[in-house]
This record gives C-alpha cells, structure tokens and sequence, in this order.
C-alpha cells in the first residue's frame, strides 16, 4: 500500500477482526501524529472513576442522621458521649429509625463511635425502649462501637430487624445487609417481664425477611433483667422471618435465656463463638426454624440446663459444632 498508509490489526489492544469483521484496516498516515520523545500519550480511560465517599463527624442525633441521609457520606463518626434517643418507632427527630429515609442510598456507609465504647444511646427511663429499628429496605450500613443504657424494651428489642406489630410495621420491605461491631447494652436496660419478651436483639418479620445481617462482637450484660440476648420470633403469610444471619464473638451474663429461636421462616442463622454464663433458664432455645448452625458455643451456670427445645436434645434443622451447654 505504499507510504501513505498504515496498516491496521489492533486498535487499543483489541484485535480489529472481533470489531469489524476483517483481518486489517487501513488509515492515511496523515491522520497520526508522532509523540514528542520524552512525552507520554494521555492513555483513553475505560471508565469513570469512583468518587471517593466523604466523612463527617456529629455531635447530634439530628446531625447523624443528616448525614445518613446524605448518599455522599461513607464515613460518619460520633463524637464520644452521651445522646438521648427516644424510642425508634415513635419517629421522632431524636429516634434511631433506619428505614424508608434511607433506603435509596447507594453507597456503602459505616456509622461509628469516635472510640469503641465511647458513645452512649441513652433510652433515658423510659419503658418503651426501641433503641434502633431497621426497616423498609435500609441496606448496606455498618454501625460500630456503641453502647445502649438506661431504659426497658417492653415487648420489644433495644435493636430490631424487621418488627412485630402496629401500623407503622405492616407493608414494610425488610432491611438488609446491615453489620453491627462491637455493639454493647448495658445492665441499665431492664425487665419486670417475667416471661420473655423484652430482648437486647429483637429479628422480627417485614416483606422479604430480613436478610444478610453480621453481628459481630455483642455484648450483653442481663443484670438489670433483660429476657434475651436476642430472639428470633413472629412472622406471618406476607412478612417473613430472618434468614442468612450470622452472630460471632457473643458475650451474655445474666440474661433470662440468651438465644431464643423461634420461627418457622428462619433459614440460614449461624451462630458462632458465644460465651454465655449464669442464663436464669436456659443458654439458647430453639423450637422452629431451619438451617441453623451452632458452633462454638461454651455456657455455664444455666439454671435449668444449657441447650432446651421441646423437640429434644438434637431436634432437626439444627447442627451443633463443637459446643459445650452447662
């Protein structure tokens, strides 16, 4: 083709016969121009970069959950303190409920204590102490470091996925992928209950089931009479339990039962790396669900024995791995 034309096989490393069909392509060498020596051709980028996420710290409910609200922040710390939180299903501008308002968020977000432990959500006495609800569709929230005091979940959970009854929980799209680290309620969280329905976790229904949850380093202290640990319980024909749940490194004392698992629609809950001691009946119970795993789960000074379901010591749907139940 003479000196007037370049021929053709690849045009930014990719061969020219997946593009067009034919072995080459053939352009007039007038059309390129030559690089100065020493310089770099700007290469074509393949794609938008990522905007990087912004961080912000707080020093307010109101102000933690503005930034929540705000799909441009990954990263938000509070500052170490006290906050009083009223209780999340009365939606007030001081209530911790993570639903609807952020559920259209597309980025990731971690919401963490300046230091591990060093942030209190205060319930302040009151009886009616849901600390922190997930509900219709908030997903992908990491909440690390905190501490709940001072108040009684009546009938309730101080944290719950998914909820049991009222208005406010009817229709609800369940929330998912949510991670809590290092979460701790204290002994000031208290029962007159004396059955077992006030709970440091509360896995309850929504449309969907609540889905893909980590608890990773929870830490309750029952001394103040708190039921349970936590309880997997309540769903019905539209809203479902909770399923692929897992619960790591569990520290419970005192607690009335620590783990009670009581659904049908429960599928997929593992439970690994507990220490549980001095449960007032018993370390867990179980009595419906499937695909449960319990591993590595060490209890002593049970009141009335470590492992109870009414479907005897090895019921199905239930695998034990290396446990030990006093």
């Amino acid at each position: 083709m003479g000196t007037s034309w370049y021929r053709i096989s690849s045009v930014q490393g990719r061969g020219v016969a997946g593009s067009y069909g034919v072995t080459y392509v053939y352009a007039a060498t007038s059309l390129f121009t030559t690089t100065t020596s020493g310089t770099t051709p700007t290469p074509t980028p393949t794609q938008t970069p990522s905007t990087p996420g912004e961080s912000v710290r707080v020093t307010s409910i109101a102000g933690l959950l503005t930034a929540l609200d705000d799909n441009a922040m990954t990263d938000i710390v509070v500052a170490d303190g006290t906050y009083r939180v009223s209780s999340a299903a009365s939606q007030r501008a001081d209530s911790l409920w993570i639903g609807a308002r952020f559920a259209d968020r597309t980025k990731a977000v971690t919401v963490r204590a300046e230091t591990k432990g060093g942030v209190t959500f205060d319930g302040g006495g009151t009886t009616y102490f849901g600390g922190m609800t997930f509900l219709a569709g908030a997903h992908d929230q990491t909440w690390d470091g905190f501490r709940f005091a001072n108040g009684e979940p009546t009938q309730t959970g101080v944290i719950c996925f998914g909820g049991a009854g009222g208005s406010a929980y009817i229709g609800q799209a369940a929330p998912h992928h949510i991670t809590l680290r290092n979460i701790s309620i204290a002994g000031s969280v208290t029962s007159t209950y004396a059955g077992s329905g006030d709970h440091a976790l509360y896995f309850s229904q929504a449309v969907g089931g609540p889905h893909d949850i980590l608890v990773d380093g929870l830490t309750v202290d029952g001394s103040g009479g708190v039921n349970t640990a936590m309880t997997f319980y309540h769903s019905d024909a539209s809203h479902q339990n909770a399923w692929n749940v897992t619960i790591r490194n569990l520290t419970v004392n005192g607690t009335h039962q620590a783990i009670e698992i009581w659904d049908s629609t429960i599928q997929n809950l593992v439970i690994e790396g507990a220490r549980i001691t001095n449960a007032r009946d018993h370390a867990v119970r179980y009595e419906a669900g499937s695909g449960i795993t319990l591993k590595d789960i060490v209890s002593t000074g049970t009141g009335s024995g470590g492992f109870y379901s009414s479907k005897g010591s090895n019921p199905p749907g239930v695998t034990f791995i290396n446990d030990s139940f006093r």
